[in-house]
Parts: structure tokens; C-alpha cells; sequence
């Protein structure tokens, strides 16, 4: 296949054709270019020379220059270098052989025939081989011609004169005069500035440098250089003209004020202006505007807030400052603060930051800043005063308790200026340093608290020394918790000498106020009585009468003021004596009674008879007032005689306080000398501590030996003495071991000080025991006779009441006129003058027994009273209201019977527990419990025995070992007895209605019967059996019910002895007082800052007295 390459061959000659062509074209485009564009700018050139043209024709110029070459460019050079380059439209083949066929006359249409061919070809398949033929055969015609000879590129050359002579005429002109061509081409390059006429003279600029700082001013120095100097110098400055200050002939200066931008300017002078000269401005770097945002301290809890425009700062110590500062030209900042520069670069156009922890008072100072302006920039300085946060405050004021001496209680507040962290109570014993953390709002900047310490729970040694103060620490997180406290006080603990002298001052300071309220009632009595008789033939109540009923007022009332203090006293030696002394139960009891007795002997109707009093004297009633006034002597009769007996009683209780005061100091000081004695024993001990504690513990036994004989001295000054054994022999027994045990300890024999010491012990041992069981055998006998005499009072208080109702139905059903109603009058004398005996045997007897209540008094007075209103009104036979006072009588006796019978019981019980063992203690239900589960076991072997004996029949029936057998059921069945004995006396102890939290006590106890009668007539059956294990399990129920019942009674004693009496009117008095500020504190603004805060609560302690 040849024709497919021939045509190749063809088309490839074609194309080479088809480039020269173009680059034919290109190549003469260029020298066209060249002409013209040399052309031009020697015509423009030469008219700006000449023509001295403004800026607007240069302009002018210049563009017309720029747009006549790009044009030329546009349509004699692109297009042929675009078809040259093969881009875009170019030739068509059958274009190209018309041209070439035109050039070559051989070819003349060949060429496009073979084109034309060659499409036909490809448009009909079926002549291809036709076709192919004729293609061939004038390719074979074509291929000697070489198409791109017919472009001569050197005909070209005759273009180049149209660019040949320009370009000399711009060689000839730049040889000869070359300022043509290069002022014109600056001038035209510059088009844009103005360039002056060339004058005889020249303007010369001396600054070095027009360049000036925004806002400053600048001087511009001008100098002229020349033959024909002008006089004077202009500026031309934005359309206005000004005038230069000559310096010299040839010096000029002027200045620009206040620069803000730059200024274009030029100078004129005989109508020649110099070319335009330009002040730069460099912008200078202010400062906008910047704002602080402060991140408080964590502890502060306030959140953070932003201030605008933030200069000199108030902040709390460790506040985290944060500026964010805005300029305008500042490309640096300089940020100087705590002697340090800090550069800083923009964190966004213009927007500079930084940030500080403050912790002191401190000065910053800003200064921003750029490349052109390095001097007098925009600075601002401020100073940051920091607000430390200040020492926290605190005041406590300390009161003790009304009654007990262990308590203590502590008002108190703190103050600071954020709040605090702790608050705690601090005391000091010996080297230990005890915190007890006090509860109170420390989130607070101003808190109270109310503190209780209770002594008593520290359990300290006598005679020690307490040192204690509140301690407060502020929250500051920045320099660490600041503290504050109270002033430290000491307290010193009494020691046992103290204390007893502290309770026997207290004892003999209620029996003195007793006494004299005694004396102030007494005379009462007697001025009442007196005035009484003053006012029974007067008709009206005359001044000065008014007045002595006014002074008796107030005497009663300072009677009941005294009375009160003495309850109070009481109260107070009452509780002071639980706290600090060991106290039997007998004697607690006896105290309480006592304390009962003080606190009931006045009447609560007492307030209302002076009230009703003062109101008739008011008015002036004389028989209503003689009436109260009596009621009001046999008030202070009563009183009187109430206070006698409560004061014999308090006598006789102290006395007994003392002697077993005695009695623990004895034990006490016994087991010290025995524990000294077991210290001597030992080998290894230093002999001058045993010696100093065998020297202190003699100093204590003499100081016992004082009290005893004190003890002895008051009781031969009692109305009833005790029976005190003397115990001299032995108190010089015990000094005499003493004093040989110090010698032998001397002498180093500690052996033999040891078994001195111990004899010592036994003897100091012995003599406590003597003197208690001499207390206590008295005390056995005084209740013997108080019980007998009792009894004895009420049959005859009983008889009385017989004999009083049978006398009131006799009454009833006579005739006043009967001659026999004087006998009913006797009988109801007699009855009067038997009951008259009984009441000074009940008075005399009430002084001894603190059983018998305040009230049986009363009940005496209304006695007296009634049947002395029915003998008067028998005497005038008006028997109907005579025997509604009987009435009131017989009710008051019966009333009294009922009161005297619980103190004889009372009474009785004390006999049956000194009576029951002598001071031992009642057997527990669990004691009781075990011993049954014992008898229970030795019932089950015994009748596993009889069971055995049984077996073996009768031979033994009479032997050994029936009575064996017989002994040892006598021995259960006794066992049996005690065991149910002492279960009924519990029964009558704790559990009177036998059904209680102890359980069905009444039914074990028969059941227990039942096994008695068992165990005596030997039938131990299985059914015996069976119910003692019933009993078992009903004493272990019990037993559990007793020890929850303990618990309870310990929980309760424990929950009343650990709150003293003045706790809770204390913690009221606080919590008052707290809500008082609260509400107080609701008045004062929030908007007030802390100065002013702290001023409205100092104000407000102030009114509240604290």
C-alpha cells in the first residue's frame, strides 16, 4: 500500500508550507511592529520635549503610546504567531494548494485535484482503487516540487526601512542632544508628576529626610541655587498658596503644623514651580482603647468581669488580670509591669493581650509602637492596688452554767472579708493540744456561733490545769490560710479539799438563806397579825396603813425572792455534788427529796393573794384587805414552818454528805496506800518517789484525820446525834505505819515498807468500813423509829376521821335545840384537840423523814381551818353549814391519811432493803436465771436416780440411800424457795402489778411454787420437768427485757446528765439573738460594700449589747 504513504509524504510538505507561511507573515509583523513603535515614540518624545506638556496631556500621551502598540501588536504579530504555533483557525490544505499552485506553474491545480481525490475516496469506497490509482499518479507529478520554496523569506529585508529609519532618527538625536530623549522618556514614565519648567534658578530642599510623625510638626528648608534669585518663595499645598519666611537671600523656611497624613506640595517662585514634592507621614501608634477582664481566686466564688477602659485597677490579691488592648499603626506593644518588658506581637489586626497574676500593689505601663516611629509614642501608665485579703476577727464571750460547774457556754462571731476555712475550740492539757471543730456558716463573711463545753466529758484529774481559745482560719487560697484567735484562758480544776470546801460553802450558804428567810417569814407573820388588829375597828384604810401594807408587800416579795434564790442555790449544790462526788443511792435519793421539798414550799397561789392584795389596797376596801391580809399570815405560817423543816432536813442531809464524804476519802486514800505498797514490793522502783508518795498520801491522811474530828465536833452540835465510835487508836495505828514505812524506805528495806504500808491500807481499810456500817446501822434504826411513829400517826389520823364522819351523821339528824348538841359540840373539841397533838408529832416527825411531802401542810391548814369554822358555827346551831366544814374536814383527814401512807411505804421499802442483806445488792434476773438452770439439771439427775432405785425394788427403802436422796430434795426444794423469793421481792420492787416490761412475774413465781411442792413429796415427773424448762425460758425472756430496760435507763441517764439544766435556755437564748441579727442584716442594702457592711454589723452588736 503505497498510495497511504505518498500522501503522508504529501500532507507533511503541505504543513512545512503552511508554518513558513506564518512565520513569513510573523517575521514582517514584527519589523511593522518595530517601525511603528520606534516611530511613535520618537514623534511623542519630541512633542512632550518641545511641548512641555502637563500632567494630563503626559498622561495622555503616554496611554495613547501604550494602546497604539498594543494594537499593532494585537493585529501584525499575534495572529501569526498564534497560527504559527498551530493555535487557533490557520490554512486549510486546499487553501495552502491554491497558493502554491499560483506560485508554481507546473502544479497549477494538481495539488488540489489530489486533495480532492483523496476525499472522494474516503466518501466512496467502492472507487477507492480507481482513485488510489489517480492520487498515485499525481503524487508522482508533485513530489519533485519542494512546496515551502515558494516563500522567500528574504523579501522581507526591503520592509526593514520603515524600521531602519526611526531608529537612526532616534540614534542621531540621542548622540546629539540625549536629553531630549531621556527627559521626555522620564517625564513620560512619570506622567503622573509634575515636572516643572526649567528656570535660571533651582530649588534646592535641605531636609534630609521629608518625612515626618503624625501630629508633630515639621520645618521645610529651602535653599536656591543660581544667577537671578527671586525675592520670594511660595508653597502650593493642597490648592492653597502660602509663602515661605526668608532666613537669607537664598533661604527660605515653612512649616507644617500638627501633620496627620501626608502632604504633597511644590514651590513657585517668578512663575516657576519646582517639581512636587511629598511630606510622608508615618502614622503614630496610639492606643485605642483596652479592656481588663479579672479571673478572681477560686475561693473568692465571685465570677470573672470584664472593665472597660480599664486603667488603674482595685483587685483582690491573686486576681489573674487579663488586658485586650485595641491601637491603631502599632505593629509591637510594650508591656512593662513588676519590673519586666513584655514585646508583645498582635494577636489580631491591631488587638494586642496580655495577662498577670496579681499579688501585690504594682504599676503597668503600655506603650505601642512601629517600625517608622521608634521615639514619643502613645503610652499610658496606671498603678494596680491590691486588696490583701485581711486577717480574719474573732470575739467569744464565755458563760458558765447556772447549776453545773462543768459547763460552759461561748457566744461568739467571726468576721472576715471572704469567708473563713475552719473554726475550731482549742484546749490544752499538760502537752496535749485537743481541736474541736466548731459549727458555724463559714461561707460566710460575718457568722455567730454558739459553743457548749461540757467539762465533764473530758474526765479530768483533780486539781488540773485547762487551757483553752477559739482559733478561726480565713479561706485565703493566694498566701495561705490567715489565722486569728482569742484571747487563751486557763482554767485550774479543783482538787478534792477544794471541792469539798466549794460544796460544804454551798450547803452552809442555803442553810444561812434559809434561815434568814425563816426570820423574814416570821416577821411577816407578826407584822400582818399586828396590823391585822390595827384595822379591826377602823373603817377606812388611813395613809399611813396603806404604807404598812405597801412594806409587808414588799417584804413578801423579797421573801419569794429569797426563797427563789435558795431553790436556786439548791439546785446548784444538787447538781454540783452529782458531777463531782461519788454518792451512794439512798443518799441521792434523799437529796432529790429534799430538792423537791425546796421546790414546792412556795404556793403557787401566792403571786395571785399579793396581786388580789395590792389591788384592794388600791382601793381602799378595809375588810376584803384585813381578810387577805390573814390569808397571807397563815401563808408565812406555813411557809415558815416549811422552811424550819426543809432546813433541819438539809442539816441532816449534809451532815450524812459529810460522813460519807469521810467514808470514800478513807477507801480512797486506802487503795492509794495498797497501790503504793504493791509499787514498794517491787525492786526496781527509785526510793525517793516511793518516799514522796508515801510523804503526800500521810499530808492526806491528816487532812482526813482533821475532817473526822470536824465530824465529831458538828455532831455533838446536832439535836440528834449519830452514834460516832471513836476511832483515835486506829488513826494513830495508820500514822504509825506511815511513819514506819518512811523509815524503813530509808533505810532502803522496802520489804518491810512495803508490809507497813499494807497494814496501813487494811487499818485506813477497816476504819472506813467501821464508820459506814455505823451510818448505816443508824440510819436502820432513825427509819425503824420514824416508820413506828408514822404508823402511830396515821391509826390516830385514821381514828380521827372515824370519829369525824360519825360525828358529822350525828349532826345531821339532831335538833339544834336538843340539849345533846353541846356533847356533839365536846366531841368535835376533842377531836380538834387530838389532832392538835397528832400535827406537832407530824411537824416534829417531818423534819426527820423528807418522805412525808409539802403537801400534807396544807392539808393540816385546811384541817384546822375547817373544823375551827364548824365549832363556830355549832356554838350558833347553824349545823347545815357546820356540817359542810365537817365535810371539808373528814375530806382533808382522809386526804392526809392517803400522804402519810405513802411515806410510811416509802419508809418500809428502805427497812426491807438495809434489811435484805445489809447493804448488799438485789440478786438480778440473770443471777436468778442461772441458779434455775442449775437446780433444774440436779432435778433431772435426781430422778434419773429415783428412776434407778425404783428398779431395783424396795431393799433399800430404809438404807443409806433413801436418805441421801431425801437430803439432797430438802436441799432443791429450799433452793427451789429462795429462787422464788427473790423473784416476789423483785416482783414488789420493780414490777408491783406483776405484769410489766419483766414479764408475768406472778405466774413464774407459782409455777415455782408448784415445783416445790413436787420436790417435797418426790413426784419429779416428766411434767415437773417440762415446766421448769417453762420457767427457764420465761426467766431468760425476763432477764432479756431487764438488760434492755438497763440500757434504756443508762441511755437516759446518760442523754440527762451529759445536758446540764442551763443548756437549752442557753442555746435559746443564741438562737434568739441569732434570728434578732438576721432580720437586722435584711435592712442593710446589698449594694454596700464591705467597709460599710462591717460598720451596719458593728452597729448592730452594738445595740444587741453584745
Amino acid at each position: 500500500m503505497h498510495a497511504p504513504d505518498n500522501f503522508d509524504l504529501l500532507i507533511i510538505k503541505v504543513n512545512t508550507f503552511i508554518r513558513k507561511y506564518y512565520f513569513n507573515n510573523l517575521l514582517r509583523g514584527v519589523i511593522f511592529l518595530g517601525a511603528g513603535l520606534f516611530s511613535l515614540y520618537l514623534l511623542v518624545t519630541l512633542a512632550e520635549y518641545f511641548g512641555n506638556f502637563n500632567v494630563v496631556l503626559r498622561s495622555a500621551l503616554f496611554y495613547l503610546f501604550i494602546l497604539i502598540n498594543l494594537s499593532l501588536l494585537v493585529w501584525l504579530v499575534i495572529p501569526s504567531l498564534l497560527a504559527w504555533l498551530r493555535i487557533g483557525k490557520t490554512l486549510t490544505y486546499d487553501e495552502a494548494a491554491v497558493i502554491i499552485g499560483k506560485h508554481f506553474v507546473n502544479v497549477n491545480d494538481k495539488l488540489l485535484n489530489t486533495l480532492q481525490l483523496k476525499k472522494q475516496t474516503l466518501a466512496d469506497p467502492r472507487q477507492q482503487q480507481l482513485l488510489a490509482a489517480g492520487i498515485d499518479q499525481k503524487i508522482s507529478e508533485l513530489s519533485p516540487v519542494s512546496f515551502p520554496s515558494a516563500i522567500n523569506l528574504k523579501e522581507n529585508t526591503r520592509y526593514l526601512k520603515w524600521l531602519l529609519i526611526p531608529v537612526g532618527a532616534i540614534c542621531i538625536i540621542g548622540l546629539a542632544a540625549p536629553s531630549i530623549l531621556t527627559d521626555s522618556t522620564e517625564r513620560l514614565l512619570k506622567h503622573d508628576k509634575y515636572f516643572a519648567p526649567l528656570a535660571p534658578f533651582k530649588f534646592v530642599v535641605q531636609n534630609r529626610s521629608l518625612t515626618a510623625v503624625q501630629g508633630d510638626d515639621m520645618t521645610l528648608e529651602v535653599r536656591l541655587e543660581g544667577n537671578n534669585l527671586p525675592a520670594d518663595v511660595y508653597i502650593e499645598n493642597s490648592g492653597n498658596i502660602f509663602k515661605l519666611e526668608k532666613s537669607s537671600v537664598s533661604r527660605f523656611t515653612y512649616t507644617f503644623k500638627n501633620l496627620q497624613h501626608n502632604v504633597p506640595f511644590k514651590l513657585s517662585a517668578n512663575g516657576y514651580n519646582s517639581s512636587q514634592y511629598i511630606v510622608n507621614v508615618n502614622y503614630k501608634p496610639t492606643l485605642v482603647s483596652f479592656d481588663a477582664t479579672l479571673q478572681y481566686p477560686a475561693y473568692l466564688h465571685k465570677q470573672p468581669e470584664t472593665i472597660a477602659n480599664a486603667g488603674d485597677l482595685t483587685i483582690p490579691a491573686g486576681t489573674i488580670v487579663k488586658w485586650r488592648i485595641k491601637t491603631q499603626h502599632a505593629s509591637k506593644l510594650a508591656f512593662s509591669i513588676n519590673n519586666s518588658l513584655h514585646q508583645l506581637d498582635p494577636v489580631a489586626e491591631g488587638v494586642f493581650s496580655h495577662q498577670e497574676r496579681i499579688v501585690k500593689n504594682t504599676a503597668y505601663k503600655i506603650s505601642a509602637t512601629n517600625q517608622q516611629v521608634a521615639r514619643n509614642t502613645d503610652s499610658s501608665a496606671y498603678n494596680i492596688h491590691v486588696v490583701a485579703d485581711e486577717a480574719p476577727a474573732i470575739s467569744a464571750e464565755q458563760k458558765q452554767d447556772s447549776v453545773s460547774s462543768k459547763a460552759l457556754y461561748f457566744n461568739g462571731s467571726v468576721q472576715d472579708d471572704h469567708g473563713f476555712s475552719s473554726l475550731t475550740f482549742n484546749y490544752r492539757v499538760g502537752d496535749k493540744v485537743y481541736h474541736v471543730p466548731v459549727k458555724a456558716d463559714l461561707s460566710q463573711t460575718q457568722a455567730g456561733f454558739f459553743f457548749f463545753w461540757n467539762l465533764k466529758d473530758l474526765k479530768l484529774p483533780e486539781g488540773a490545769q485547762i487551757s483553752y481559745y477559739f482559733e478561726v482560719a480565713d479561706n485565703d487560697a493566694v498566701a495561705g490560710p490567715k489565722r486569728a484567735r482569742t484571747p487563751e484562758q486557763t482554767l485550774n480544776m479543783p482538787d478534792a479539799k477544794q471541792l469539798n470546801e466549794q460544796m460544804e460553802a454551798g450547803s452552809k450558804a442555803v442553810a444561812d438563806k434559809t434561815q434568814s428567810a425563816i426570820k423574814l417569814a416570821a416577821q411577816i407573820e407578826r407584822e400582818s397579825q399586828k396590823l391585822n388588829q390595827q384595822l379591826l375597828d377602823k373603817n377606812n384604810l388611813s395613809f399611813e396603813e396603806k404604807k404598812q401594807v405597801e412594806q409587808l408587800l414588799q417584804k413578801k416579795m423579797e421573801l419569794n425572792k429569797l426563797v427563789k434564790d435558795i431553790q436556786d442555790e439548791n439546785r446548784k449544790n444538787q447538781f454540783n455534788r452529782q458531777e463531782n462526788q461519788q454518792q451512794s443511792e439512798d443518799l441521792q435519793k434523799k437529796q432529790q427529796q429534799i430538792a423537791d421539798l425546796f421546790n414546792n414550799v412556795l404556793d403557787p397561789k401566792t403571786q395571785e393573794l399579793l396581786k388580789k392584795l395590792q389591788d384592794l389596797l388600791d382601793k381602799g376596801e378595809k375588810d376584803d384587805t384585813r381578810d387577805e391580809l390573814k390569808k397571807m399570815q397563815q401563808d408565812n405560817r406555813s411557809l415558815k414552818k416549811e422552811l424550819d423543816r426543809v432546813l433541819e432536813l438539809y442539816k441532816k442531809l449534809a451532815f450524812d454528805q459529810k460522813v460519807e464524804q469521810n467514808i470514800n476519802q478513807l477507801n480512797k486514800l486506802a487503795q492509794e496506800q495498797q497501790k503504793l505498797a504493791e509499787q514498794t514490793g517491787k525492786q526496781n522502783q527509785n526510793k525517793n518517789e516511793l518516799l514522796q508518795k508515801q510523804q503526800k498520801l500521810k499530808e492526806e491522811f491528816s487532812e482526813a484525820r482533821k475532817s473526822l474530828d470536824e465530824l465529831k465536833k458538828e455532831n455533838e452540835a446536832q439535836s440528834e446525834k449519830m452514834d460516832l465510835k471513836d476511832q483515835q487508836k486506829e488513826s494513830d495505828a495508820v500514822d504509825q505505819k506511815m511513819d514506819e514505812s518512811k523509815q524503813n524506805l530509808q533505810k532502803n528495806d522496802k520489804q518491810k515498807a512495803s508490809a507497813a504500808q499494807q497494814q496501813a491500807a487494811q487499818k485506813m481499810q477497816q476504819m472506813a468500813s467501821k464508820m459506814q456500817q455505823q451510818q448505816q446501822e443508824e440510819e436502820e434504826s432513825e427509819n425503824a423509829v420514824n416508820a413506828a411513829q408514822l404508823r402511830e400517826l396515821l391509826k390516830n389520823l385514821v381514828n380521827s376521821s372515824f370519829a369525824q364522819e360519825k360525828l358529822m351523821l350525828s349532826l345531821r339528824g339532831i335538833n339544834p335545840a336538843d340539849p345533846s348538841y353541846t356533847r356533839l359540840a365536846q366531841q368535835q373539841k376533842d377531836i380538834k384537840d387530838n389532832l392538835k397533838t397528832a400535827e406537832d408529832s407530824l411537824y416534829s416527825l417531818s423534819k426527820r423523814v423528807p418522805q412525808i411531802q409539802s403537801a400534807v401542810n396544807k392539808d393540816v391548814a385546811s384541817i384546822n381551818e375547817n373544823i375551827e369554822k364548824a365549832l363556830g358555827l355549832m356554838g350558833d346551831r347553824r349545823s347545815a353549814e357546820a356540817n359542810r366544814s365537817q365535810q371539808y374536814a373528814m375530806t382533808a383527814m382522809n386526804n392526809l391519811a392517803l400522804l402519810l401512807s405513802e411515806a410510811l411505804e416509802q419508809l418500809q421499802n428502805m427497812q426491807n432493803r438495809q434489811g435484805g442483806g445489809k447493804g448488799k445488792k438485789q440478786q438480778s434476773v440473770s443471777q436468778l436465771a442461772k441458779m434455775q438452770q442449775q437446780l433444774n439439771q440436779n432435778m433431772q439427775k435426781a430422778r434419773q436416780q429415783m428412776q434407778q432405785q425404783g428398779n431395783q425394788g424396795n431393799q433399800d427403802k430404809t438404807g443409806q440411800g433413801q436418805n441421801g436422796m431425801s437430803e439432797q430434795l430438802a436441799r432443791m426444794a429450799r433452793q427451789q424457795q429462795q429462787i422464788r423469793q427473790a423473784l416476789e421481792q423483785m416482783n414488789r420492787e420493780q414490777n408491783k402489778d406483776g405484769r410489766s416490761g419483766l414479764g408475768d412475774l406472778d405466774k413464774i413465781s407459782k409455777e415455782m411454787e408448784q415445783t416445790e411442792n413436787d420436790i417435797v413429796n418426790r413426784r419429779i415427773s416428766s411434767e415437773t420437768l417440762k415446766r421448769q424448762q417453762q420457767i427457764q425460758t420465761r426467766l431468760l425472756d425476763a432477764e432479756k427485757a431487764e438488760q434492755q430496760r438497763e440500757q434504756d435507763n443508762k441511755r437516759q441517764s446518760a442523754a440527762g446528765k451529759d445536758m446540764p439544766p442551763g443548756y437549752i435556755k442557753a442555746l435559746q437564748n443564741y438562737q434568739q439573738l441569732k434570728t434578732k441579727q438576721t432580720e437586722q442584716l435584711r435592712t442593710v442594702s446589698p449594694a454596700f460594700n464591705l467597709y460599710y457592711k462591717n460598720k451596719v454589723q458593728s452597729y448592730f452588736e452594738q445595740l444587741n449589747g453584745r
